[in-house]
């Protein structure tokens, strides 16, 4: 397909096989992935048709955009979905947007880690450009590639309880001692006002809440 966003124009029935399927290596019907076996209608959801929607739909991850690029409305594609026997047309429409998530978080990890560029203007002329890094795209993309090192757990953990747990506490906390640095430094350079300071919540056990509550008895003097 040279161009994805027109309309496709299948082929006449007697002039080819509906029965053939077009999909392409490992998408076979023995392998459980062929069209949903719909009446042949010129305007309608042929095979040509549906494998094009799967590919345009792995590539933008969006089933308004896809179905609009085969000449389809996102009704008809969910109808499609639907039907009893289009099995193999939601396994190839859940893998489609598996790839399509995928591709955004190649996208995401590198915007993390190389940033985007800022135009630096002076006197109404650009003059250069900056690396913009964003600091919570990027502990997002650590707490859901490595959570055990950088999940939300760790907001709430007790130094106590692992025999490196103050070695890790304190790297932690020279960590967002270091963004909280680079924060100010990025605002003061935009001339913006500095960010709040990120606050440290700390859980209570149901032992220790208790104990914060329960006031302290004070001894009473006797008289002398």
């Amino acid at each position: 397909m040279d161009n994805p966003t027109e309309p496709i124009e299948p082929s006449d029935p007697a002039e080819s096989d509906l029965d053939e399927n077009p999909f392409p290596e490992g998408w076979g019907k023995d392998e459980g992935y062929g069209p949903v076996p719909v009446r042949y209608r010129h305007d309608g959801w042929v095979p040509d048709r549906q494998l094009a929607f799967i590919e345009r739909l792995a590539e933008c991850g969006c089933v308004t955009e896809a179905a609009q690029a085969v000449g389809m409305s996102r009704a008809s594609a969910y109808g499609l979905r639907r039907r009893d026997d289009a099995q193999a047309f939601r396994l190839a429409w859940d893998a489609a947007m598996d790839s399509a998530v995928a591709r955004l978080a190649d996208a995401a990890l590198s915007r993390a880690i190389h940033g985007v560029p800022v135009p630096i203007f002076q006197r109404g002329e650009q003059v250069g450009e900056r690396r913009h890094y964003d600091e919570r795209l990027t502990m997002f993309l650590l707490r859901y590639r490595d959570p055990s090192r950088y999940g939300k757990w760790i907001d709430r953990a007790d130094g106590t309880a692992h025999q490196d747990g103050p070695a890790l506490l304190l790297g932690y906390r020279i960590g967002r001692m270091l963004r909280a640095g680079w924060r100010a430094f990025d605002a003061a350079f935009r001339g913006e006002d500095a960010p709040r300071p990120e606050v440290e919540v700390f859980d209570l056990s149901p032992e220790e809440a208790r104990k914060a509550k329960k006031p302290k008895k004070t001894k009473k003097r006797g008289r002398a």
